[in-house]
């Protein structure tokens, strides 16, 4: 009885203490007065657990703060100037490594090239090395306490494997985990890109979001979608809801790699966009990509949007396909989540993002029962960071703020 008591009592602690860290990092600057009244918690509670906060100098106290009735108290914040975390994103053309403050600050972000003949084992070399040659440049300035990596398609947590990811040839069921933490002192996280993107909204923008059901969609070079739901990420039963890229939009459409027919990742993604301008350009359709196009051998997603900010047909034409196309596949989620929020972001919405929500709010309106409709909001994001790495890093903060005396040496 009195194991299970102290068992329940350290659960309770280590809630308590996430808790508190979590409104820090939200107020940025608080009293501790502010945080008992936010959190509900008696003020000898904050008290206390703000002392070990303190010492281990994950918190400090920074400047004087007006309170109740002309009173001043001591306001205290996250230490980022001192910890950070690393944030990895990996995608099927590129990765990026970026060291972030825990209080939310980028550090440095980095973008590297996914060689396509690198087996699996050669490209976590590659990532793993960028990531070490970054934290070691900075470990003057500030601990790394632990990596959070990003990968495309499900990944399965129990039993360390990513499911499948089209286009990445190897990498169905690596054990990603495994093979990272393998050359690492520090832990490391691992997440479905989506849901990274999803956490990203909740980490900046937690006041609004805590209580509401949003869906963020990734539309880049593959599609997926992070559920958010009462302030948590959604995963089903092995850890890959939301892979809306698998669902069949033409029951008769071509086989994909994941076994399925007519997935809407055949039909719409930034891969599938640069496909078919390829071939309409290998045809002698004009488009003003076509000179630099020819000059480099491969599009760029800056050639793309300047077409589309010129209006070029050809290139237009092709993102009102995609357009469509994901119009289709968020009514899905639409109708099977039922949403208040829809957050649209990665390459896609990055090359024509003002036209493209237009499309997808006239289509989706033009689908869904008016109820939903009214009560449903669709925007882009907004994050200026990609919101994928800052996720990524967001997940491994998270896993600090649960218990800080584990990373902090």
């Amino acid at each position: 009885m009195t194991t299970e008591k102290s068992i329940n009592q350290e659960k309770q602690q280590k809630i308590n203490r996430t808790l508190v860290l979590r409104l820090v990092r939200q107020e940025k600057l608080a009293s501790r007065a502010e945080i008992a009244k936010l959190s509900g918690l008696q003020r000898a509670t904050i008290t206390n657990i703000v002392k070990e906060l303190i010492e281990l100098g994950i918190v400090v106290e920074d400047g004087l703060l007006s309170g109740d009735k002309g009173r001043r108290s001591i306001g205290i914040r996250i230490n980022g100037e001192k910890f950070c975390v690393a944030g990895v994103m990996v995608t099927r053309e590129y990765f990026g490594v970026s060291l972030i403050g825990l209080s939310g600050e980028i550090r440095e972000t980095r973008y590297f090239k996914m060689e396509e003949t690198d087996s699996v084992s050669e490209s976590i070399r590659r990532i793993t090395t960028e990531i070490h040659g970054m934290i070691e440049a900075h470990k003057q300035e500030f601990q790394t306490l632990a990596v959070g990596v990003a990968v495309p398609g499900p990944y399965k947590m129990d039993g360390d494997e990513v499911v499948f990811v089209t286009n990445l040839v190897g990498w169905d069921g690596s054990p990603i985990s495994s093979l990272l933490q393998a050359d690492f002192n520090i832990p490391v996280y691992i997440e479905n890109d989506a849901n990274a993107g999803a956490f990203a909204q909740l980490w900046n923008y937690e006041k609004s979001l805590s209580r509401k059901d949003m869906a963020y969609i990734v539309a880049g070079q593959g599609i997926g979608c992070g559920i958010i739901s009462n302030g948590m990420l959604l995963k089903g039963a092995l850890g890959i809801a939301g892979e809306i890229g698998h669902t069949t939009i033409d029951y008769c459409g071509p086989r994909c790699e994941c076994g399925n027919y007519g997935c809407l990742e055949m039909y719409c993604s930034l891969l599938v966009f640069k496909k078919n301008i390829r071939t309409r350009l290998a045809k002698g359709e004009e488009s003003c990509v076509r000179e630099e196009y020819e000059k480099k051998g491969f599009l760029t997603q800056s050639m793309l949007k300047n077409a589309m900010e010129k209006g070029d047909s050809l290139v237009q034409e092709e993102f009102d396909k995609m357009c469509e196309y994901l119009a289709v596949g968020i009514i899905n989620v639409i109708n099977q989540l039922n949403p208040e929020l829809v957050i649209i972001g990665d390459s896609l919405a990055e090359i024509g993002g003002e036209y493209m929500l237009t499309k997808i709010k006239r289509k989706i309106q033009e689908r869904v029962r008016p109820i939903i409709w009214d009560n449903l909001q669709i925007e882009l994001n907004e994050i200026p960071e990609n919101p994928i790495l800052v996720g990524a890093a967001a997940i491994a903060a998270q896993r600090v703020f649960e218990n800080p005396a584990d990373f902090i040496k």
